[in-house]
């Protein structure tokens, strides 16, 4: 019997959005493919692309934004991306006071908290904007700040709305402290959002490797889209201490209506292209990238055959 593979495998901040990684190590579908999973969480501050070069992890869950911003600074060594995690944007806008018969043109003059820490979802939001007719001038703007910060500025009323994934904006409706507005989710049609990305020299020295974590990843997104809101919660519910199992399911279960978490690791040629689209025009990217620049296939396709 071979022994286990040590893979070191990161996401890059800790929420539902990705609990399709969560269900494939708790649910032990990589251990079954042979991969003994080290798994953590990007420190703050550090970058996932400068992880993977400085060889401190081995496949990180990131975006294609993160390659082609590097390909736009010059890094010919950017990141490639061998499987996909999400396929709709998992971000949601909660007000702070009740949202019958809300409309997108109420936050023109309202104070909105939008994610600091990342300027991806910030870019998918402001398209949204733009699509809805808002005049985004008219909104003011806190950004930057933390997660932590952002979340008690919103609970202290420093703001009229937040920007936020799960739990964390169904933490705040739960509480009743905020109410959901609008589901980013629902604005973009697919998006390759977010995927699991390795060096070109990994996949070259261990491709073997990445094909066993790629079929274990396969059949986590098969249970994951077979199982109900409750297993779902009880099998993430370890990375997630301090979150209400019913936080929780009622997060799942928004999510899986919207359709959120992709059923196969085969990233699609559209929904690249509509990423990059967003990544140009929000002013993240210029390069208009290949997809056979940045995507790897093969991986996914073989999974899907066996």
């Amino acid at each position: 019997m071979r022994q286990p593979y040590r893979l070191r495998l990161m996401d890059t901040y800790r929420n539902l959005f990705y609990a399709p990684i969560y269900a494939a190590v708790a649910g032990g579908f990589l251990y079954g493919e042979g991969l003994d999973v080290m798994f953590g969480t990007v420190p703050a501050g550090r970058s996932a692309v400068d992880m993977l070069h400085r060889r401190k992890v081995d496949i990180v869950q990131t975006g294609i934004s993160r390659s082609m911003m590097a390909l736009d600074d010059g890094d010919g060594n950017a990141p490639l991306h061998i499987a996909e995690i999400n396929q709709r944007d998992g971000f949601f806008i909660v007000s702070g006071s009740p949202t019958d018969g809300w409309q997108w043109s109420d936050l023109e003059g309202a104070t909105l908290i939008p994610i600091g820490f990342t300027p991806v979802p910030l870019t998918s939001l402001t398209a949204a904007l733009r699509k809805r007719g808002v005049d985004i001038g008219k909104i003011r703007m806190l950004p930057g700040l933390s997660a932590d910060d952002a979340i008690t500025r919103f609970r202290n009323g420093d703001a009229d709305y937040i920007h936020m994934p799960n739990p964390q904006a169904q933490a705040l409706i739960d509480d009743g402290v905020g109410s959901l507005a609008a589901a980013l989710g629902s604005e973009h049609g697919y998006l390759c959002y977010s995927s699991f990305a390795a060096t070109p020299a990994f996949i070259a020295e261990n491709p073997e490797v990445v094909q066993r974590f790629v079929r274990g990843f396969y059949k986590a997104q098969q249970w994951l889209a077979s199982a109900d809101a409750a297993a779902v919660a009880e099998r993430v519910k370890p990375f997630f201490a301090g979150v209400s199992e019913s936080t929780l399911e009622r997060s799942i279960s928004g999510y899986k209506s919207l359709d959120t978490w992709a059923e196969t690791p085969a990233i699609g040629v559209d929904g690249y292209n509509a990423m990059r689209q967003a990544l140009i025009d929000g002013g993240l990217v210029n390069g208009r990238y290949d997809y056979k620049r940045l995507v790897r296939p093969e991986f996914a396709e073989r999974a899907m055959s066996e």
